[in-house]
């Protein structure tokens, strides 16, 4: 299961991150990232129709396979919570409506996959996407560098799933006894 094209999302409050990440090159490169804008002043109803325009429109120019996005993880701030659990489900629709695969990712193994401890500062993460990615100007967002940093750790999830796979593969036929004729043995 080699990665196409992955949307990496970081639902927050002030603005939902993105990045569109192409994993085929090494490093692998970011096509697009920004912050999609919510409006402070719009209604509830209206911030989540703007995040799935947005979302929508990123799908259907940059036709990715995936949706990668942080799980989310408890909040001592319930109606921050509840605000970023909305975001987030609004991608999460746009995603499955455009058939895209869904892969989620707790905050602490994002950090682990690009700075590896889950510990990290958000000042250590946006350095080390910067730096994986080879940007030619510092992340300063932490909406973007968090979701290229998502896109990112699912692009390295793909990478060791497939190399298990292949490791697996010669240790299976190698078990197996074959017959003279080339059929197997079963």
């Amino acid at each position: 299961m080699t990665a196409g094209v992955i949307l990496g999302i970081d639902p927050g409050t002030t603005g939902m991150g993105y990045a569109v990440l192409d994993p085929s090159s090494d490093p692998a490169r970011v096509i697009d990232c920004a912050l999609i804008p919510v409006a402070q002043r719009a209604s509830a109803a209206e911030r989540l129709a703007a995040i799935a325009d947005a979302i929508e429109a990123l799908i259907r120019t940059h036709r990715p396979t995936t949706l990668a996005l942080e799980r989310l993880y408890f909040n001592k701030n319930v109606q921050t919570a509840m605000v970023v659990a909305e975001a987030r489900g609004v991608a999460l629709l746009c995603g499955a409506r455009a058939g895209l695969a869904v892969a989620e990712y707790t905050p602490s193994e994002v950090k682990v996959s690009v700075t590896g401890s889950g510990a990290a500062e958000k000042a250590q993460v946006q350095r080390m996407v910067a730096l994986l990615v080879r940007a030619d100007r510092p992340i300063t967002q932490d909406n973007v560098a968090d979701a290229i940093a998502i896109a990112l750790t699912h692009a390295q999830r793909v990478q060791f799933t497939d190399a298990v796979a292949r490791a697996r593969w010669p240790a299976r036929a190698a078990r197996r006894p074959h017959r003279a004729d080339g059929r197997g043995m079963s």
